[in-house]
């Protein structure tokens, strides 16, 4: 049951919002102060009021009686959130009245499509007295036979259920063993991270009775039944995500409430290989609580995933614990679990990373109190500029120096700067680099975004030639494909890629204390390339430049790193300045022009 539009009056950032939402995995960005967690918040405290009302007074109280009275509550009862006073709540932190004819002057609406497709909504009003806050439904279109059967039990799955996680939600050293009904107050009183361990248990229980079910009259379970629940079972698919990015195990101790209080998972360390996890010999597990921020935010959040009662996941900066590369993994296999589970998925985020790698039609972008979902790739650079210098250190830097160079890749960059400093060419303190793998009409839309808040601004971009034609760049590496601008200048290397400048026989053969005969030999026998003895021109043959230098440097298995086990950056490092290619020594003069003006 997923969420298809909420409508926000007077909550915090939003004084009047609709904001629509789309299923599976949105990422949530904005700058400081747009919003970002007061959407995730607004839902969460929705969540709270329709689990308060619950509890007080039943199902009932979800369908609309004029006759019912609010549920009121001091700010200790109010947990979805961490808020100075209960006035916080409201846009301004003004509760008064003012057009409302009701009363209650903030209202959190949220809209879902039933099984029958039929849209449903339920709002929640909130009322501020004497620093009491007061809720109530104010306006649905529920019916009490779509929330309680006819033995006035509740029916699950008309409405949506949220769990809220924010920003490292603290997972407790103690936790007992808690009903299914008392950890879904938990949940929806916005303190998820109190039942992670009953969530853990709950995976594990469903399955070992999975599993003897499979083996039930046998000597083991059938390989193709092991298989597919290895696939779709929630607590097989997360081991083998904590063991293959953690390298860790999660060992659940037996509880027995007759004789213990509090609920034990305990983490083993070993290593996955060969999609097997192996344990460490004579390593003694030990409590989860001990491991490192980063694994236990990776746990909470996947663990709220794959529970089967949730089916909206809130979380508010999940990868602020993480380092890039887990933050890539982590949107990426909760993007996977959101679409087999078919949970709706909001993430709220600073990461550039992500944005960047994130599809843009999948970026939810608030902003001056409203958000809508970004229509096109460009879009992205708005965001990323508008994100802040606090959390972007590049575009403070940026704002400063004013002057850019955007590359594919980090490793290209210091690259680059390796052969700068071979060639005795300083390199240029007042150059900033931006990593962007997108084409050059999506970095000239970058530059003109950035440009809007940086006036001065020039820039130049430099990428591979990959498949394109050998004519599609002039001899001062300036790329035809692309029209002249101004202060923006496209850039393309000669060969089709950055490594192919390294083909030197005596370079490699003094990197690699081989004879140059033998490097020669190397190119000729594995890769069909006949170095001539100078290869620094930028009209060299054809064949060096068209050649794969990234298979033939790095990747491939007859490569020159694992022949030689030689890293392109100890080659680089080997190189004389008559050594370097002509077009490295043409893009670093055009470095230099492009700082000294």
């Amino acid at each position: 049951m997923h969420i298809k539009k909420i409508e926000l009056h007077r909550f915090k950032r939003f004084e009047k919002a609709t904001i629509n939402l789309k299923d599976n995995l949105s990422l949530v960005v904005g700058g400081n102060n747009s919003g970002k967690s007061s959407v995730l918040q607004a839902l969460a405290t929705w969540q709270f009021c329709k689990t308060l009302l619950e509890i007080e007074k039943g199902r009932k109280a979800w369908i609309l009686t004029e006759r019912m009275q609010g549920i009121g509550m001091g700010i200790v009862d109010f947990t979805p959130m961490h808020v100075p006073s209960l006035s916080h709540l409201w846009t301004n932190l003004k509760s008064q009245k003012s057009k409302e004819a009701d009363g209650y002057t903030l209202k959190i609406k949220v809209f879902w499509d039933a099984c029958t497709g039929e849209e449903k909504y339920l709002e929640i009003g909130m009322s501020l007295a004497n620093d009491r806050l007061f809720i109530k439904t104010t306006e649905t279109n529920l019916t009490l036979d779509e929330v309680l059967d006819i033995d006035g039990q509740p029916i699950e799955g008309n409405v949506p259920r949220i769990a809220y996680l924010p920003p490292f939600a603290g997972i407790t050293d103690r936790e007992t063993r808690l009903t299914p009904a008392m950890r879904e107050r938990l949940i929806g009183q916005g303190l998820s991270g109190g039942v992670i361990r009953n969530a853990l248990f709950d995976l594990y229980n469903i399955n070992r009775e999975q599993r003897n079910k499979l083996g039930e009259g046998r000597s083991k379970i059938k390989n193709s039944d092991l298989a597919l629940l290895r696939e779709s079972d929630s607590w097989e698919i997360l081991q083998k995500t904590m063991q293959k990015i953690f390298g860790t195990e999660l060992k659940t101790i037996p509880f027995n409430e007759r004789y213990h209080s509090y609920l034990k998972i305990e983490c083993v360390k070993g290593q996955f290989e060969n999609n097997k996890f192996t344990k460490f010999k004579n390593y003694n597990s030990r409590d989860l609580m001990v491991e490192g921020s980063g694994f236990l935010q990776w746990l909470s959040v996947y663990t709220l995933m794959l529970s089967p009662e949730l089916d909206v996941i809130l979380l508010d900066e999940p990868d602020a614990h993480l380092h890039p590369s887990l933050q890539q993994q982590l949107v990426n296999q909760l993007g996977k679990i959101s679409s087999e589970k078919e949970k709706q998925v909001l993430l709220a985020t600073h990461s550039t990373e992500l944005i960047r790698s994130y599809e843009h039609d999948k970026i939810l972008a608030l902003r001056d109190g409203k958000g809508k979902y970004l229509s096109k790739q460009a879009d992205k650079v708005g965001i990323l500029a508008g994100i802040g210098a606090v959390h972007t250190p590049t575009l403070h830097s940026l704002i400063q120096h004013k002057r850019m160079l955007i590359l594919e890749a980090e490793s290209d960059s210091r690259f680059i700067q390796l052969l700068s400093k071979q060639a005795g060419i300083k390199w240029p303190e007042n150059l900033v680099l931006w990593h962007w793998t997108g084409k050059v009409n999506e970095r000239r839309q970058l530059f003109l975004q950035l440009k809007k808040d940086i006036p001065d601004l020039k820039a130049i971009s430099i990428r591979d030639r990959d498949d394109e034609a050998d004519k599609s760049v002039c001899n001062d590496l300036v790329d035809k494909s692309f029209k002249i601008t101004k202060d923006f200048t496209a850039l393309k290397w000669r060969r089709r890629h950055i490594e192919n400048y390294l083909f030197s026989p005596e370079v490699i053969a003094r990197s690699t204390q081989k004879t140059v005969l033998e490097i020669k030999d190397f190119f000729s026998e594995k890769h069909g390339l006949a170095l001539p003895d100078d290869v620094t021109a930028t009209d060299v043959v054809p064949a060096v430049r068209d050649a794969r230098g990234k298979e033939i440097m790095t990747e491939g298995r007859n490569s020159v790193l694992r022949t030689f086990k030689v890293k392109r950056e100890d080659v680089a490092k080997n190189m004389t300045f008559g050594e370097i290619p002509e077009d490295i020594k043409t893009f670093l003069k055009a470095i230099q022009v492009l700082c000294s003006n």
